[in-house]
This record gives C-alpha cells, sequence and structure tokens, in this order.
C-alpha cells in the first residue's frame, strides 16, 4: 500500500471522493473482492512489482494480525484517520464481541459486520430505521441466542454473558419463533430474566411459534404454556421503558390474558402501541383481558390492534365499553367475525374518542349497517381512514354513501375492495375524497410556511 495516497473508507461515495479528489492520489477500498475503482484507475494504481512494503503498511498489517492481544484503535494512539479506516477495512469480523464493542462504535464497521453474518435483507426491517449499527447487531445477535437456544440448555449464567455485552445497545427487539422444549410440555426459556435486564427497551415483537418443523415438534408448539405466561408477565413487569408492544401467531388461553394485561398496564406510562394479532382470543379473552383494568388502564395508548382472534359482535361490545374515555387514535380489529352488531358497537365509540383511523376489513359486515355508516360520516369529525373491504355491504350501501360523502370534510381514505360494489361508484367515491386530501395538503404547506 502506497501511504502517500489517501484511503477511502467504504461509507464515502465513489463518485463523491471522485468529484473532490484526484483518483490518482487516493486508494478506495474493495467491496465483496471486487475494486471501486474502474480499470483505467486500476492500472494506474497498480504497484510496482519490485515496490516494498512501506513501514507503516507493516506496522499497520501487524496491528490487524495481533488486535485480539493487543487491541490498538484509539485517536490518541493512531492518529491519522486514514490509519485507523485501514484497520477498519481490514479487521476480522468473528473476533470476539465484547472486544470489538469495547474498542469500536463505527458505524461503517459495524455494518460490515451485519453484511458478513446475515443476508442484506435482514436489516430492512423495523430494526433498522435511524438505528446505530451496532445497535441492529446487538439486536440480531442476541435475537439469534434467544430463538436458537434449546429450552433444555438454556442457562442463566450463559443468557447474562450474552445480556452485559448486548444490553446497552438494545432498544428494540424482535423475536420470529422459540424453541419449544422436548419433554411434551410446551414450555419455552423463561424471558422473565431476559426481559428484566433490558432497562432500554421501547419495542417488542414476540411469537411463541416455531417455523421448522424437526423432529421435536409436536402438537401446541405454538402455544403458551402457564410457566410461560408467568414468566413473560414478570419481565414485562420490568419493562419500564416499553413503547410498543405486540404478541402475535400464538394461542392465548383466556387465564392468561389478565396476567398479561396487569403486566403490561402496572408501570406503563409510555406504552401507547399494543397489538395481539392471530392469538385466538376469542370474546371470553376479551373479557378476561379488561377485567383487571380500570378508567387509568392504557391511559396512553394511541393504537390498538387486535387482528383475526376470533372476536364477535359479544366482545366488540365488551372492548367499545371499555375503552370509552381513552385517547385511542388507531384501532384495528380485522378478520374478526364481529358482524353487524360489532360495528355499530364500535362506531358508537367513534363520538365519544378521537379515532382518526379504524380498520373493519373482513369482519362478517353486510348491507344493514348502512344507515348506522351513513350517520357515522356526516357527523364524525375525527377519522381520516377507514376501512371496510371484504364486507359484502352492496351496491345500496354505494348509492347511499354518494349521496352523503360529500358532507365529511375530513375524510381521505376509505377502502371499500371487495364490497359487492361496482368499480365506477368506487372511483367516483375516490374522486370525492381526494379533495380532501388536497386540502389536507394545502393546509400543512400553510402551516410550514408560517413556522418558516
Amino acid at each position: 500500500m502506497n501511504f502517500s495516497c489517501t484511503e477511502f473508507v467504504s461509507s464515502v461515495s465513489v463518485n463523491t471522493s471522485k468529484a473532490y479528489f484526484n483518483p490518482s492520489d487516493e486508494i478506495l477500498p474493495r467491496l465483496h473482492d471486487k475494486s471501486l475503482l474502474d480499470s483505467h484507475d486500476q492500472q494506474k494504481q497498480q504497484p510496482l512489482p519490485t515496490q516494498p512494503e512501506s513501514l507503516r503498511h507493516l506496522a499497520l498489517d501487524a496491528i490487524v494480525a495481533n488486535w485480539n492481544g493487543n487491541s490498538i484503535f484509539k485517536s490518541v494512539v493512531l492518529t491519522r484517520q486514514e490509519d485507523r479506516n485501514y484497520i477498519l477495512t481490514h479487521l476480522d469480523t468473528q473476533l470476539p464481541l465484547k472486544l470489538l464493542t469495547e474498542h469500536i462504535r463505527d458505524n461503517y464497521f459495524w455494518r460490515h459486520c451485519c453484511q458478513q453474518r446475515w443476508k442484506p435483507h435482514h436489516h430492512t426491517n423495523s430494526l433498522s430505521q435511524a438505528q446505530p449499527w451496532i445497535s441492529i447487531y446487538m439486536q440480531r445477535h442476541l435475537q439469534d441466542y434467544i430463538e436458537c437456544v434449546e429450552t433444555c440448555d438454556y442457562e442463566q449464567e450463559q443468557a447474562q454473558v450474552v445480556l452485559d455485552i448486548c444490553a446497552p445497545y438494545v432498544n428494540r427487539l424482535e423475536i420470529t419463533r422459540l424453541q419449544p422444549a422436548t419433554d411434551g410440555r410446551n414450555d419455552h426459556i423463561p424471558l422473565d430474566f431476559i426481559l428484566s435486564n433490558l432497562p432500554e427497551l421501547q419495542m417488542l415483537r414476540l411469537t411463541y411459534a416455531t417455523k421448522t418443523v424437526g423432529s421435536n415438534f409436536c402438537l401446541g408448539s405454538n402455544t403458551m404454556s402457564k410457566k410461560d405466561i408467568t414468566t413473560l408477565s414478570r419481565g414485562l413487569s420490568e419493562c419500564h421503558e416499553l413503547v410498543t408492544f405486540c404478541l402475535h401467531s400464538t394461542k392465548l388461553e383466556s387465564y392468561q390474558l389478565p396476567l398479561l394485561a396487569y403486566a403490561l398496564d402496572i408501570g406503563r406510562h409510555k406504552l401507547t402501541s399494543l397489538s395481539i394479532i392471530h392469538c385466538t382470543m376469542r370474546d371470553a379473552g376479551i373479557k378476561e383481558f379488561v377485567s383487571v383494568c380500570n378508567k387509568e388502564s392504557f391511559g396512553t395508548l394511541v393504537l390498538l390492534d387486535l387482528t383475526d382472534n376470533r372476536i364477535t359482535s359479544e366482545g366488540a361490545y365488551i372492548l367499545s365499553r371499555t375503552i370509552r374515555g381513552h385517547s385511542l387514535r388507531k384501532l384495528i380489529l380485522r378478520m374478526n367475525p364481529i358482524e353487524s352488531d360489532g360495528a355499530a358497537a364500535i362506531f358508537s365509540l367513534m363520538y365519544v374518542i378521537p379515532v382518526e383511523m379504524i380498520d373493519i376489513s373482513g369482519c362478517s359486515i353486510c348491507s344493514s349497517i348502512t344507515k348506522l355508516f351513513m350517520k357515522l360520516i356526516v357527523t364524525n369529525k375525527s377519522l381520516i381512514s377507514i376501512d371496510v373491504s371484504n364486507n359484502d355491504v352492496g351496491e345500496e350501501f354505494a348509492k347511499q354513501l354518494c349521496k352523503v360523502i360529500g358532507f365529511n370534510k375530513v375524510l381521505q381514505h376509505l377502502d371499500l375492495r371487495n364490497t359487492g360494489i361496482s368499480l365506477e361508484r368506487r372511483i367516483k367515491i375516490k374522486d370525492i375524497l381526494k379533495l380532501n386530501q388536497m386540502k389536507d395538503k394545502t393546509l400543512l404547506k400553510k402551516i410550514l410556511a408560517a413556522k418558516a
């Protein structure tokens, strides 16, 4: 390596470097064993076969080779940024994780570690939104540990070692599967110790389902045992910074819902999003869940998602009676057979709480809801989005809707797909709602202009 030239780390755009520097005076790094230089530039920068390695080059190679025993990276020792960039580019990503976290925070290095260990598309999910790459890496590392450890092999001491390294960086955790026990009890690893050692956890999304059918698979392995709900509730009660919680694809029994509700409610002054989806709660589960709630419970909740829980009109009525007086903004009940009676109970909520979005798609609603729906459209001043798709409401519903939709100046989105309404009427209704969208955009521009 010729140190009369400048080496750029891979996070710097090639076009940016070429715009401000002479290509003959810089050395660009290699990605996936391919040079970022074009062939002409490569020919100009090929070192002569007889040119010896510089002393600085040899010294940096020695630092990289012996980094496990003598971790040199601080700027007080390596004063040149080019030298630190060289180390970051050539350092082995398989070195002990504790050693790397103690010395390196560089975003490029940890992105490189993520790309080396996991496929690139794994970093496009919700965990990678506006986070340092070291946090993304630690969250995935902890996730892999939780998902892959067998119940019989789980030891608290081993979990503590992982948590000591990862916990300071983990504020979001997504668990996509858990290994069930092989003794027929369907117990999973206890999550109380892990969750209680994540003081900065703000988002938790998990399931107790398993993705693979192996020799240890047994019926009911996607259910929560009595031990599971006890340890999960104990762990959640220690997550005081929790903002978003989602439990999905896990069969819940009625007796488990009060424990879950109490754990989420006690001391949770920041919880704004609660999702329990594809969990077969049924009406009995809704009743048990709200049995431990009072008027102050879940006072900060903004989004409630109960997708696909086999809730009927009875459960919808219990729910509407419980959440009155809350500041809920989004309510999702799709794929629950609440029928028109249940929808009527939910519509009554719209007059007492400022809901902005409601999703009742695929809820077995029929044309008998027409009158109440038209009243909601005319009188409600907060709803911005309504989804009634996949309900057989029919053409008469659409005919009445066309007559009153113009009176609503707030509604912007109304999903009427697969409702028995002709495409022509749906387009007509959509065109009317576009006026509300344009009005909202104009108002937003005025507000931004006033602030500027």
